[in-house]
């Protein structure tokens, strides 16, 4: 199908299906996968690879970059400490619970501890997406849009060490300690990056006078080059974004909300071509196979998220809401995980892994992309933070 038809086909359905689910009360989010899933596995339409690409990179460089014009110093300063506090809880308790639920099943350490070791990372597109669905405002909100993004640098730690663990254990040879260079380097890169881009960025619109539309072009431009880079020296993509946004909001103030705004008024397209391109590449026939390990790894990994963000909660004397409904709000899942997935497969494949985790990660991705949209909701409306 020609490319431009298959496009306008998927805004045109998601827009429909969207208003339907809209009327019911439900989160547009799952009109949007409806939507791909009609197009590619009803309609069996495809679009190329590069399209992909384009559409994921483009949305989570957009994302990371909103992420990171809320993290301004009065931020900070009012939620730094509870928000730290939730995130090493909640991302430990994810790793335990995953890891003992998969191995009880099946008494398999290495594949429990890589498993595990990706379970802590949060989709940030999804859940963005469904809170400004539902003009979501408030102290939950703003938790969970903070989280959602930090926990992604926890989890490339985790996955290094974890990885290792398992080389170790099934045979290899080498030193955990050797695989933190990888995760500083990413980390710490990432922040890097973003933040020179993001300092030039603030000087930039410091000594020039630009219009919205100008403003409006650096900011994509900004976001874009950003995570282009990032993937060009093989550092954290979505904390360089992050840190960009969170130069732009602390350097020049008035410009980040500006942007923030402009970048806002584009993310309904965005999103519907984003979640129409994880419906589109949905198999579920690989449900089939595993389908015991996608429900014992969803349901562990699920208690580790909702008891972590409680007991973090409870830990940094948070407000109730935040206690008893931001672990529904971080289930969804994506990115990152996949990303460090494909990683696994490769560092595992002479030990007949590799193909399992790539399996479960797609499988249970596509999962989490339909059951969290609701439960993001339900804490926003639960949490009394939803316009909608």
């Amino acid at each position: 199908m020609n490319i431009y038809v298959l496009v306008a086909l998927v805004l045109i359905l998601g827009f429909i299906l969207g208003r339907v689910l809209h009327k019911l009360r439900i989160t547009e989010i799952l009109a949007y996968i409806l939507a791909g899933i009609i197009v590619g596995q009803v309609l069996n339409f495809s679009p190329p690879e590069e399209f992909n690409v384009i559409i994921t990179g483009t949305t989570l460089a957009l994302v990371a970059y909103i992420i990171g014009l809320t993290f301004s110093f009065a931020f900070l300063k009012r939620m730094g400490k509870q928000m730290v506090i939730i995130l090493i809880v909640q991302v430990t308790m994810t790793f335990v619970a995953t890891c003992g639920f998969v191995y009880l099943l099946t008494r398999d350490l290495p594949l429990s501890i890589v498993l595990a070791s990706l379970a802590p990372a949060t989709a940030p597109a999804g859940t963005i997406a469904v809170l400004r669905d539902v003009k979501a405002k408030g102290t939950l909100t703003d938790m969970t849009i903070a989280l959602v993004g930090l926990d992604d640098a926890l989890v490339i730690v985790i996955y290094a060490v974890g990885i290792r663990f398992a080389e170790m254990l099934l045979g290899a040879e080498g030193s955990v300690s050797v695989s933190f260079s990888y995760p500083l380097w990413e980390i710490f890169g990432g922040l890097g990056l973003g933040g020179v881009i993001g300092v030039a960025a603030s000087y930039f619109t410091k000594r020039t006078h630009l219009s919205s539309d100008h403003l409006f072009v650096i900011s994509l431009a900004g976001a874009i080059l950003c995570w282009g880079l990032a993937e060009m020296i093989g550092v954290s993509a979505i904390l360089a974004c992050m840190a960009l946004g969170t130069a732009v909001i602390n350097l020049n103030v008035q410009v980040g909300k500006r942007s923030n705004e402009l970048v806002d008024n584009i993310m309904t397209p965005v999103f519907v071509l984003f979640f129409a391109t994880i419906g589109m590449q949905m198999d579920f026939s690989l449900f089939q196979s595993i389908w015991p390990l996608i429900i014992v790894y969803v349901v562990g990994r699920s208690i580790g998220k909702i008891a972590g963000c409680s007991l973090g909660g409870v830990l940094a004397r948070s407000e109730s809401k935040i206690k008893k409904y931001l672990g529904f709000a971080m289930l969804d899942q994506a990115g990152v995980a996949m990303g460090l997935a494909l990683l696994a497969a490769r560092a595992l494949s002479g030990y007949e892994l590799g193909g399992a985790i790539v399996t479960l990660m797609a499988t249970t991705t596509a999962v989490h992309g339909l059951i969290t949209p609701p439960l993001v909701q339900f804490a926003a409306k639960r949490a009394g933070e939803a316009s909608t």
